[in-house]
């Protein structure tokens, strides 16, 4: 059997995270201004990873008015004299000429606050797991101003990328996996880290055996030998090489941490090393094992002298924070407290817990103690010159000041808790007064940092002070106080955290439940998926749906057989006023055509629509005109201009002989119009006569496919001047400023901005300047062969030509190619609209004839990519951002692109057909696409019932105004809802019966110790120790319907006693009807620590219905029916024809469910170590292991036996194991806790088998991250599969992410497989990884990888993306068509 391996949800769990202040041109030259928008500025980049993701975002910075503050009247922010030109303002005072003020003198002034937020420029998936990120600058960062990207990945290698044409390009790929030190080196303990110097002059990656990899790095052209200097450009680096630290020093073995120290003139490194090996149980004897040495890197001559070192640190050290060049050295934090290094090896320690004694016997401030904070797993990063924000484990911000005592620390003080933050997987800083919080575990933060200052009033001081410039200079800079308004600020800096941004993400699922959720009050069921993300601050139910519901709010049978819609906001003196709508956006008239006519309605909030018009034929295109005063009517014969009341103003183009029009385009004062012929007629309105009139359009002569007028308000569409050939004298900084520099100096950035290309500034028109705020208006025509032409309007000239779109190119500009037009795929319409939220991108959707539908972003371009260009040119990159094949065959509707503005703070487009389609984005994710169920006729964007989420649409069960719903969250590839819960939930099952969710949960609590006779037994105790904490259970039962996820029932299990794992199980039943009920099945293990044996027990409930007195008595509660204990911890469970299977330690037993109130013993099985896995097909039982791997076994009830029947001989550490069927054949799915997926079978004939005792291993498939639960479900998407369904397996993942394999056929996995082998090939790969080695298993039993027999479904998606040319020669090479593989691929995609 084959199989295809894809993801559902990408990661989104942050691992790591770099902040860059100048990655992308946006850092460099301003952002195009909208017409109605304030300055935006970017700050810097920040690149965050997790798993094989790689996202790079813009932190965008803008000054807005604090509606917060003008509501609560507080005082904050702007004052009112900085509004109003600088004026004081007492009472009536004039303001500007004759004009007065009678408002209240107290009035709050209007407030200003700074927002920045995070902006998503590109997102990929790697091929590799990404270890570490890094900052370099290289020597052509000099000519472009650019930073550079390096990236460490699992399996030691290394790329370094820089940002070019709109998008990461890799720059060079440094691997070492063919090293020593990987190759023969102990790998189970080994932490890559990934470090560069401050001034790009170094980078080095950690490898195992205590050896660095050594990236030499080149900042000036007279570094390069005589020989090297013609290839500078191309080569940024010298050659790389390993290092074993055995050669520096005997005693550097045992590396917990590195790091390159700022303010040397030399790459200089700080080790943190273990000499010794302790742990907790020798500490009487072996307490202070680190020792840290800061050493001179010099790779030209292969010296590294030591500057400074410091032994006996505590042995508890975790890793070091580099110091800032003001204070110098370094500082180790330990589990129990700080330690501060300086470059003369003097030591200042502070401890935050009474730990710190059984670690160390270093001296140490013992203020802080009774805090009794727990380190382990923190993260800290300084803010200031001598604040560090230290962020624990739990989510806790402390400050940590560094006092000062002449030029030598003096203390380290740690503060209490300021704030609370996500659980930290990186901190980083992100720009000035910032930071970002990444988190695994779900959403990171972008978080501002504000210094604040103990104020007090300010004292006339007549004595001049002081000061002694020679004290000053020995003891350091003298902290003076700052006076404001009378104030002076005294004391220390306190550092206030709040929100900026919020990234959202899943992160590591702990469990997964597939459900039913009830809709249509009840008259509909759909599936749902319940991930359970989080875990220290409380866990986060994500709600996945199979698409974005319909939510109807009312029928419109009025156009119960409409075939389009165009619903208009026209200025009617008699529309109704809603309050929550703004008057731009009130629908007053609706356009409907059906059957060949038109009606146009009045609109109104009553049910029925009064129709004002009728007319004979159908409706091609409708829009309001001349600031909606009127609108244009178009229909295959006329062009009409009518008004409010649909009567008529202009006759614009009256019925002819010519032939009919096909489509038309309208952007106010615009209108274009194309008939069958292909020819194109531009029309222009003018506001003064209120009339449109034919454009002398001699440059649109020839036939066209595709006519578009459109409007640009972002500011994105701009123009460069027409210029020639230039010499520019660039001054070239000097050696000591490029080595003395980590970021560019405002000079360099001013030259920058001085050599780019002056943009465009057209003379506004009287249109244009009686709507200012509208933006800019462009038409755009695409030729018969296949060329995209962009012409600015009025004056029409032509500013972009590019084949690009009709190629499907990933990206495009003002750069006309060789015309290579696909006959049998052209485009059949075009729609340039905004995406987005609060930051609206524009977009150009192309859907071509063969249901490619390709979604290209216009991002600003500040530079040309040639020296030359003789006319204007659109200063606009195009760059594909998704793509997607709609199914055509057998369709019975054809697809047509809408665009909605602001439906629920959406704004996007919509795809009408046989498999409609919401086309959304937002500002911090991509674009997403997200399908709906049932084919749509008619779609509209409204809001005459007072709704912003309103909308019309038309499906199989009619036509309805319906909402979007304000809780849906469309940040993810698959929509959910996303409830915070107040706890960590472990498990969670569903109880199809009741249609309600059960939780079990992870409670942590002090860790409680008993013997044998269950006395309590007393551990260390005193004032700073910090308990050890222990996992203790509940079960819950959440309410449905329309208030779910409330607790309404639970049971509390004992003390040490957690869940371990819970299933909805059909056990046999006496009392019921049909022999089964629905029961809930626990399994749970105590934990009393390791003086004492487990055990753990079986608990079965019911969710039952009850009926009280009251309806708060009433309702749904958890019923008890049993308990059934055992010696050892139940880990797995499972149920099949009626009897209950689970583990008991190292035994599989089968039970049955006597009288509905005890559990009695069948049969059972003795199994090996620990069982982490089970699953049921029939009467086969799939087994798990931790350490031996995986069981086939069968349940046989005459007698009642289990029995073994075949297992797999290798040790491995499994996490799952399913069965995957198809066509009556079967395999056995598992994974382990490396991330490696296999395929076994069972194949008695096989002489390798031993005559089926043992299993074949067929393939052998890294998924890249390990998987957390897993979940086998029918596959029913086609109709061959609904007569026989197949099982689909569906993973969860520790990084937050959504992975499926399904099987796949002989036939459709030969030319699948062809086609991946030519994408290795043809695609370009970021980073330059093989994403065949990436799926490789090192497997020593077998010659070579057994990769075959899985396919990759994250390289198979890289086939959309190619253009067409490249996907023609492709598969003139396979002998099969595009078109086919797209078909393939979608049939095999989704699992709903």
């Amino acid at each position: 059997m084959h199989a295809l391996h894809s993801t559902l949800l990408p990661s989104s769990a942050v691992h790591h995270a770099l902040y860059l202040a100048n990655f992308t041109p946006s850092t460099i030259y301003p952002l195009p201004l909208p017409p109605d928008g304030s300055p935006v500025q970017v700050i810097g980049n920040l690149v965050v990873a997790g798993g094989q993701d790689l996202r790079v975002f813009e932190i965008r910075e803008q000054t807005v008015v604090d509606s917060s503050a003008a509501v609560n009247g507080d005082a904050v922010g702007m004052d009112v004299n900085d509004v109003i030109g600088g004026e004081e303002m007492r009472g009536d005072v004039e303001i500007g000429d004759s004009f007065f003020d009678a408002a209240p003198v107290d009035r709050a002034p209007v407030k200003y606050e700074t927002k920045r937020t995070l902006h998503l420029l590109c997102q990929h998936e790697l091929h590799g797991t990404i270890t570490g990120l890094a900052a370099l600058r290289t020597i052509e960062s000099t000519v472009d101003g650019l930073d550079r990207l390096l990236v460490s990945f699992k399996h030691a290698k290394m790329a370094l990328l820089e940002w070019s044409r709109g998008d990461v390009a890799t720059v060079s790929l440094h691997t070492y996996e063919r090293s020593q030190q990987i190759l023969n080196g102990d790998l189970q303990g080994y932490v890559p880290l990934l470090r560069a110097d401050p001034l790009s002059r170094l980078a080095i990656l950690t490898l195992p055996e205590d050896s660095l990899a050594v990236l030499p790095l080149l900042q000036d052209a007279s570094d390069l030998d005589p020989v090297q200097e013609a290839f500078a450009r191309d080569l940024p680096y010298s050659p790389s090489y390993v290092l074993a630290l055995s050669e520096v020093s005997a005693d550097l073995r045992n590396v917990q941490d590195v790091h390159f120290l700022p303010g040397f003139h030399s790459p200089t490194l700080a080790l943190l090393h273990s000499p010794v090996r302790t742990w907790a149980g020798r500490y009487h004897t072996a307490k202070d094992a680190f020792h840290l040495e800061i050493r001179t890197f010099d790779s030209n001559s292969s010296s590294y002298p030591l500057l400074t070192s410091a032994e006996s640190l505590p042995a508890d050290s975790l890793y070091l924070v580099p110091c800032p060049p003001e204070i110098g050295g370094v500082v180790v934090v330990t589990s129990s407290g700080l330690v501060h290094v300086d470059q003369a090896g003097r030591t200042v320690a502070v401890s935050v817990n009474a730990w710190w004694a059984y670690a160390t016997r270093m001296r140490c401030d013992s203020t802080n103690e009774a805090r009794a904070l727990i380190l382990d797993g923190s993260r800290a990063v300084f803010v200031t010159a001598r604040d560090m924000l230290l962020v624990l484990q739990s989510g806790e911000v402390h400050q940590v000041r560094i006092e000062m005592d002449g030029r030598a620390v003096g203390a380290i003080k740690v503060d209490e808790q300021s704030s609370t933050v996500p659980p930290p997987s990186s901190v980083v800083i992100a720009g000035t007064q910032a930071v970002f919080v990444g988190c695994a575990e779900g959403d990171s933060l972008l978080a501002k940092v504000t210094p604040e200052r103990a104020a007090k009033e300010a004292e006339v001081e007549t004595k001049p002070m002081e000061v002694d410039l020679d004290e000053e200079d020995l003891y350091g800079e003298s902290s003076a106080a700052a006076v404001v308004n009378g104030a002076v600020e005294t004391g220390p800096v306190n550092l206030r955290i709040s929100e900026y941004d919020v990234l959202a993400g899943v992160g590591r699922i702990s469990d997964m439940e597939f459900g039913i959720a009830v809709t249509d009050q009840g008259a509909r069921t759909y599936p749902q998926l319940l991930a359970v993300g989080g875990g220290s601050q409380g866990s986060t139910f994500n709600v996945f749906r199979r698409g974005i519901p319909i939510t109807k709010r009312r029928r419109f049978d009025q156009l119960a057989q409409t075939e389009a819609v165009w619903f208009l906001p026209v200025q009617r003196p008699s529309a109704q006023q809603l309050r929550d709508i703004p008057e731009a956006e009130r629908a007053t008239m609706l356009v409907d055509t059906e059957a060949g006519h038109t009606r146009i309605y009045a609109l109104s909030g009553k049910a029925n629509q009064v129709v004002l018009a009728r007319i004979p034929d159908p409706t091609i295109a409708a829009g309001t005109f001349f600031q909606r005063t009127v609108f244009v009517h178009v229909t295959p014969t006329q062009v009409a201009l009518l008004d409010t009341d649909a009567k008529l103003v202009q006759m614009v183009v009256a019925p002819s002989d010519q032939p009919p029009i096909v489509a038309a385009s309208i952007a106010d004062p615009f209108l274009v119009i194309r008939r069958a012929d292909g020819s194109v007629t531009l029309f222009s309105g003018d506001s003064v006569a209120r009339s449109l009139t034919e454009s002398a359009t001699d440059d649109l002569s020839a036939a066209y496919q595709v006519a578009e007028v459109f409007t640009d308000a972002t500011g994105v569409y701009r123009t460069f001047e027409a210029q020639r050939a230039r010499e520019q004298p660039t001054e070239q900084p000097s050696r000591a400023a490029q080595r003395g520099r980590t970021q560019l100096t405002d000079q360099q950035i001013k030259r920058l901005q001085e050599e780019k290309p002056a943009i465009a500034v057209d003379a506004p028109s009287m249109e244009m300047a009686m709507n200012a705020a509208r933006g800019t208006q462009w038409l755009a025509v695409l030729t018969q062969s296949g060329e995209l032409q962009i012409r600015s309007l009025p004056d029409l000239k032509l500013v972009l030509q590019s084949t690009g779109l009709a190629t499907s190119d990933p990206t495009f500009t003002d750069d006309l190619g060789e015309a290579r037009a696909d006959e049998e795929d052209r485009v059949q319409q075009l729609l340039f609209c905004p995406i987005g939220t609060s930051t609206l991108r524009p977009h150009v959707l192309a859907l071509h004839h063969s249901g490619r539908l390709n979604v290209y972003e216009a991002q600003p371009r500040f530079t040309v990519d040639a020296s030359t260009h003789s006319r204007r040119s659109l200063a606009v990159r195009f760059r594909k951002v998704h793509t997607q094949l709609l199914p055509t065959a057998g369709a019975r509707l054809p697809y047509t692109l809408h665009s909605f503005h602001n439906v629920e703070s959406q704004t996007g487009a919509f795809v009408t057909g046989e498999k409609p389609q919401w086309i959304m984005s937002s500002d911090a994710h991509p674009i997403r696409a997200y399908a709906l169920k049932q084919a749509a006729f008619a779609f509209g964007k409204t809001t005459h019932l007072g709704g912003r989420g309103e909308y019309f649409i038309r499906i199989e069960d009619g036509s309805f105004i319906c909402y979007l719903q304000s809780s849906l969250n469309t940040d993810f590839v698959i929509p959910c809802d996303r409830y915070k819960m107040a706890r960590t939930y472990v498990n969670v099952a569903f109880d199809p019966t009741s249609g309600h969710y059960v939780g079990a949960t992870g409670l942590s609590v002090p860790f409680q110790a008993y013997d044998e006779e269950g006395e309590i037994q007393l551990g260390p105790s005193g004032p700073g120790l910090s308990a050890p904490t222990n996992e203790r259970a509940s079960l819950e039962l959440f309410s449905a319907g329309a208030d779910p996820w409330r607790v309404v029932d639970g049971y509390e299990f004992a003390q040490n006693e957690a869940v371990l794992c819970v299933e909805s199980v059909s056990l046999e039943s006496a009392s019921s009807p049909d022999g089964r009920r629905d029961f809930i099945a626990v399994g749970t293990g105590k934990n009393f620590g390791e003086d004492r044996a487990t055990s753990g027990a079986v608990y079965i409930f019911e969710v039952v219905e009850t009926v009280g007195e009251t309806a708060k008595a009433s309702g749904w509660r958890l019923k008890f029916r049993c308990k059934d204990v055992t010696r050892n911890p139940v880990t797995a469970m499972a149920h099949t024809n009626g009897y209950l299977i689970h583990a008991n330690g190292p035994k599989i037993l089968a039970k049955g469910l006597d009288y509905d109130d005890r559990l009695m013993g069948l049969a059972f099985m003795d199994t090996h170590m620990y069982i982490t896995s089970m699953s049921v097909f029939k009467n086969l039982i799939l087994v798990g292991d931790f350490v031996k791997s995986l069981w086939l076994a069968a349940l046989s009830e005459a007698p009642y036996k289990i029995v073994t029947i075949s297992r797999d001989t290798q040790n491995r550490s499994l996490t799952t194991g399913d069965f995957l069927v198809q066509d009556g054949q079967v395999t056995f799915i598992t994974t382990d806790r490396d991330g490696d997926l296999r395929m076994l079978d069972f194949d008695p004939s096989d002489p390798d088998s031993l005559n089926g005792e043992r299993m074949i291993m067929r393939t052998e498939f890294h998924t890249g991250t390990p998987v957390t639960c897993s979940k086998t479900i029918a596959r029913r998407r086609t109709e061959q599969e609904r007569l026989a369904p197949q099982t689909q397996i569906v993973y969860a993942t520790a990084d937050g992410a959504l992975t499926t394999v399904v099987s796949v056929k002989a036939a459709r996995f030969k030319r699948l497989q062809l086609v991946q082998d030519q994408l290795v090939r043809n695609a370009q790969h970021v980073a330059g990884l093989n994403p065949r080695a990436f799926r490789a298993v090192r497997n020593d039993l077998v010659p070579r990888p057994l990769a075959k027999g899985v396919l990759d479904g994250g390289l198979l998606e890289h086939f959309a993306r190619q253009p067409a040319g490249r996907q023609r020669e492709m598969m003139r090479q396979i002998g099969t068509d595009a078109v086919t593989v797209a078909s393939d691929l979608q049939a095999l995609g989704g699992f709903w």
